[in-house]
């Protein structure tokens, strides 16, 4: 694409500010998110915007923009000159970003969320030669090392697989099994990206390995379409996009007004962890209690009793609801009416069933037991639940 506008902007005009910013995935929509909010309290700016992903090259019409500033995330090409308009760089793949995410500090968030819940044996699944990686990685293992542990690193793998090629995709998921079955248990792992998460769960499943009973997994960027299609749920670090995307903006606007803005890059630190099912578990030390876990998590919406947990065991009764109080501070029968509830939250919330069949599907026979069940347990009923957690949706019946 070439020039865009060569006329200057006339007295009163909204500056015309070009938005590169990756828009495939939460993090760079979340930036977007940040700079709109900026314009809305101090402009009107008008945008130029369009689709990308993260391996779309460096859009050549920039090189002669002819509007007022440019917010990019983008690798510029070596050695190339630097652009004609004032330009805000979020580019964090490999080059020297005026605005960026701690990604130390974000590393460092997963090590304290699995530290927290008893782990002692860690690990970090990463992408070769993305600079943001590696300081996730800086930052996760140099906290752990702190306590005294050590932090195994995947060296292999894709360069990038931003494409998700399958082959290539399906060739190094045998590698990372390997890797995981071959890691002492239990083990707390965080992945650099949320995508490279589903990837580990994936090689957890492949290796025979519960999660999060033997492997806890927490990535990163809170990618919702990532952590609630991967199974089990994923954790994952949240970082401020939006502050990113607010400062980008200010510090453009500072530019574009003539005025200097500070040569030292802002750095964003993370808000927290969204904890979801993958890291949810304290470290299980004692086979027996994982292996009675992973039951219960995979047969509890059947209908199973405590016996029959008994049964997919080689320990007593007494031991093991010694084990289950002493671990996590519940009984057998309260950690499978747990899992039944958890169940039914997910299904209020993630779909248009009839109550009748989200009972069925949660392992009750009837729906007054599910509602009497669930109100104990959460204070709420079904209809209120949904109603209450769930995105628009239209009314439906109350219990």
């Amino acid at each position: 694409m070439s020039n865009f506008s060569s006329t200057p902007r006339k007295p009163g005009e909204p500056p015309h500010v070009a938005l590169v910013v990756q828009t495939s995935m939460a993090y760079g929509r979340r930036i977007l998110e940040g700079v709109a909010r900026y314009a809305r309290e101090n402009g009107p700016w008008s945008f130029y915007l369009e689709p990308r992903s993260r391996q779309d090259p460096f859009p050549a019409w920039l090189d002669s923009w002819d509007g007022d500033g440019v917010i990019a995330a983008v690798s510029r090409p070596q050695g190339a000159p630097p652009l004609r308009v004032p330009t805000v760089d979020l580019d964090d793949q490999g080059g020297r970003p005026d605005v960026q995410s701690d990604h130390q500090a974000i590393g460092a968030l997963a090590a304290d969320h699995l530290l927290e819940r008893g782990f002692k044996k860690f690990a970090f699944f990463g992408y070769p030669g993305f600079r943001w990686s590696r300081a996730n990685f800086e930052g996760f293992a140099a906290r752990v090392r702190r306590e005294g542990f050590d932090c195994h690193h995947y060296s292999g793998g894709q360069t990038a697989s931003w494409g998700h090629q399958i082959p290539a995709w399906e060739e190094e998921m045998e590698t990372v099994a390997r890797w995981v079955a071959a890691l002492p248990k239990p083990l707390g792992m965080m992945a650099c990206n949320d995508f490279r998460g589903v990837q580990a769960l994936e090689a957890c499943r492949r290796a025979g390995v519960s999660v999060p009973e033997e492997v806890a997994v927490v990535g990163a960027d809170d990618d919702p379409i990532a952590c609630e299609m991967a199974h089990p749920a994923l954790s994952s670090v949240v970082p401020d996009c939006p502050a990113i995307g607010f400062e980008a903006a200010a510090r453009l606007d500072r530019m574009m007004r003539g005025e200097r803005v500070p040569r030292r890059p802002a750095v964003v630190p993370p808000l927290g962890v969204a904890v979801r099912h993958s890291s949810e578990f304290t470290a299980i030390e004692e086979p027996c209690l994982a292996e009675a876990l992973r039951y219960i998590r995979a047969n509890a919406c059947q209908g199973i009793r405590v016996d029959d947990v008994l049964e997919s065991v080689t320990v007593s009764r007494s031991k093991l609801q010694r084990l289950f109080r002493a671990e996590l501070g519940r009984t057998i029968h309260e950690v499978i009416a747990r899992e039944r509830i958890r169940r039914i939250e997910r299904l209020l919330i993630e779909t248009e069933l009839a109550y009748e069949e989200i009972a069925r599907r949660s392992g009750f026979a009837y729906l007054g037991y599910m509602s009497t069940a669930f109100r104990r347990a959460t204070g709420s009923t079904p209809a209120a639940y949904r109603r209450q957690h769930s995105r628009a949706r239209p009314p439906g019946p109350t219990l």
